[in-house]
């Protein structure tokens, strides 16, 4: 269970704030939560047109055993109404972020550093971003996105960038760089890069031109054109008999890796349960995991040509924007206490 706040704008008042428990027990909710978000207002649409189909089946019912149908239909039906105004409100929410010249530009500058195009283009609109003071957490997930994908940062240019950051955000973010290269987020660039990214892109097939957002074949539709990589690494290793095939791909993974075996002793009760669901994996993430990881790993199980089933585990739910915000070094006047009151 999840809890999130919905926003909802009342006219003729202040904008009020409401929680709502989504679970998978909301027959809206359980669909609409593993979709890209240019699939919804259309299915949204959709479900409303439904629904008011069977409302106006009272209409038409003559007879008692059609009136007792038709009420025994009512609660699920007052139900999802309600679900469907709760969506589409948030909907609405999310289009009016969505649409904005700035999102869009990121969204394409992103797109662009994960397929290593226009680097020197980006760079200048990354540039152009520090000058205007966007937000810090933006700039600084552009910059991981092509310190990542291009195997570091050229020294220069990291140095620029540094120095730039400081200028307009504060020096105190000379402990976020720090962080940062720590976390192996941002990087100095080799003087023989080894394009590990560059062959995990292509191998896995990350970077996907053509992808229906509203009717998916491929997982990379959670990222609209970019496949998760750990979701790519889970289907590769189970559609091809074990971890074997990793070998060739662990060279070109950030950080070090490891395979355990384990035996468990005969007649065990978790034994013999998973002698008898084969297909069974489960998904442990380390340090944090996304919705959209989330979504790509139910999209593969539907999708898997033995029936898989993948439990997915994790020490924490994040985002990009989450996961950089415990790396930003907060200003001084965050942290002094005030004492003028």
């Amino acid at each position: 269970k999840q809890w999130y706040q919905r926003r909802v704008a009342i006219p003729g008042t202040d904008i009020k704030s409401k929680q709502v428990l989504l679970t998978s027990k909301d027959s809206v909710f359980n669909v609409v939560r593993d979709y890209n978000f240019n699939a919804v207002p259309p299915f949204l649409g959709k479900r409303a047109k439904q629904i008011n189909a069977a409302y106006d089946e009272r209409k038409t019912a003559k007879s008692l055993d059609q009136l007792k149908t038709f009420v025994s239909k009512l609660p699920h039906m007052q139900a999802e109404k309600k679900s469907l105004e709760i969506f589409t409100a948030v909907a609405a929410l999310v289009k009016k972020k969505v649409d904005t010249k700035g999102f869009l530009k990121n969204l394409e500058v992103e797109q662009l550093l994960r397929e290593g195009q226009d680097v020197d283009k980006l760079n200048e609109e990354i540039e152009e971003m520090i000058y205007k003071k966007a937000p810090l957490v933006t700039i600084l997930r552009l910059l991981c996105i092509q310190s990542i994908s291009g195997d570091g940062i050229k020294p220069k240019l990291l140095e620029f960038y540094k120095k730039e950051i400081c200028n307009s955000y504060g020096f105190h973010h000379l402990v976020t760089f720090h962080r940062l290269q720590k976390a192996g987020l941002l990087v100095m660039q080799d003087k023989y890069p080894k394009k590990s990214f560059s062959i995990l892109r292509t191998t896995l097939n990350l970077c996907v031109d053509q992808v229906d957002e509203r009717d998916p074949n491929d997982i990379a539709y959670v990222h609209s054109g970019y496949a998760p990589l750990s979701v790519r690494l889970v289907n590769w290793i189970t559609q091809r008999s074990g971890l074997k095939y990793l070998a060739d791909m662990e060279k070109h993974l950030h950080g070090p890796t490891f395979q355990d075996f384990q035996q468990q002793p005969a007649g065990n009760q978790l034994q013999d349960r998973l002698e008898s669901s084969e297909n069974h994996t489960l998904v442990y993430y380390i340090g944090g995991c996304t919705f959209a990881e989330i979504s790509a790993l139910r999209f593969i199980a539907q999708l898997h040509p033995n029936n898989a089933t993948f439990t997915i585990a994790t020490t924490k739910l994040i985002n990009g924007t989450s996961l950089l915000e415990t790396l930003i070094e907060p200003s001084s006047r965050d942290t002094i206490p005030d004492f003028s009151n």
